[in-house]
């Protein structure tokens, strides 16, 4: 058993699809499917059941899953600490954000925080909620940022990951306007109103899914999803629905006039942005970029 292995049994237990794994693994599924193989040898148990429709951890896979998150963390912590004794550590972060939040309020939230100096080589990956857990899961970054609520708390437990606010921000329902700059649709009434909806893939979908539960399903039918809000606001403002969308993303066009509220104030779902890490010492420099964020200030995201 090496880590390797392990980074690919991972993937699988995260994806449940060889296809998949092995696509993200960069390998051929044939090579892929190998692999897992030989660690269940090395292992000498089963640790999955594969059948046409679905894969599953079987008892001793979920076990080894829980340990080899472990192991793969300890592992990308060692190299790091090595490389600092061995004076070769590198000024960089490794950040993981939501694509929602990477294209506005993370730029401007880092310069708020610490300068381009403070900084070093910036190395941020920009993907979904679930893609991101599973970077920050494996070490292979340092830091994440997402919309609050997006997850399950067990998704990155306390005795592992530390977490802080850093920003607040709000899910505004949007849509474009008619020749007269009112709303196409309002969702207070008479008529269903078209939903730009987002897939189970984007943690947004979460988030409202959570909201209407405890306060009540706006009247929408779903005309379609995506798992990027960007795609959703494009729509939007090309007249296919009302979308929910971040006021940190949609906010200059909301300015503009291109898209407008197709609800009231109380119609706007706020939600809070939050950075994690691991709770495992990171590099000198992670650590004292993380010293910067606990002493400022939460800010508006929009």
């Amino acid at each position: 058993m090496n880590i390797e292995q392990l980074e690919d049994f991972l993937e699988l237990a995260r994806e449940l699809n060889f296809s998949r794994a092995a696509a993200r693994r960069n390998v051929t599924q044939p090579a892929f499917s190998r692999r897992i193989a030989a660690l269940e040898v090395s292992m000498q148990a089963q640790l999955i059941t594969r059948t046409t429709r679905n894969v599953a951890l079987t008892p001793a896979g979920l076990v080894l899953r829980n340990r080899a998150e472990t192991l793969v963390g300890l592992m990308a912590q060692t190299r790091q600490e090595v490389l600092e004794a061995a004076g070769r550590e590198q000024r960089s972060l490794n950040l993981a954000a939501t694509h929602a939040l990477s294209y506005t309020f993370v730029p401007r939230w880092l310069m708020q925080v610490a300068g381009p100096s403070e900084i070093g080589t910036l190395n941020m990956v920009s993907d979904t909620m679930r893609q991101c857990l599973n970077l920050i899961r494996a070490g292979e970054v340092s830091f994440f940022i997402c919309h609050a609520g997006a997850m399950p708390p067990e998704e990155l437990p306390e005795r592992q990951f530390l977490g802080r606010q850093i920003g607040s921000d709000s899910l505004v329902p949007l849509c474009a306007p008619d020749d007269s700059g009112a709303p196409l649709w309002r969702l207070h009434g008479p008529e269903t109103v078209p939903l730009i909806a987002y897939a189970e893939a984007s943690g947004l979908r979460e988030i409202l899914e959570r909201y209407w539960r405890k306060n009540g399903r706006p009247n929408t039918s779903a005309v379609m999803s995506s798992v990027l809000a960007s795609t959703n606001l494009e729509m939007a403002k090309a007249g296919q629905g009302v979308a929910y969308l971040p006021r940190s993303l949609a906010d200059s066009d909301i300015g503009n006039g291109t898209l407008v509220r197709a609800g009231k104030q109380s119609d706007e779902v706020p939600v809070r942005v939050m950075i994690f890490r691991p709770r495992a010492r990171l590099s000198q420099h992670c650590e004292a970029f993380w010293e910067q964020v606990e002493t400022h200030s939460t800010i508006d995201a929009t």
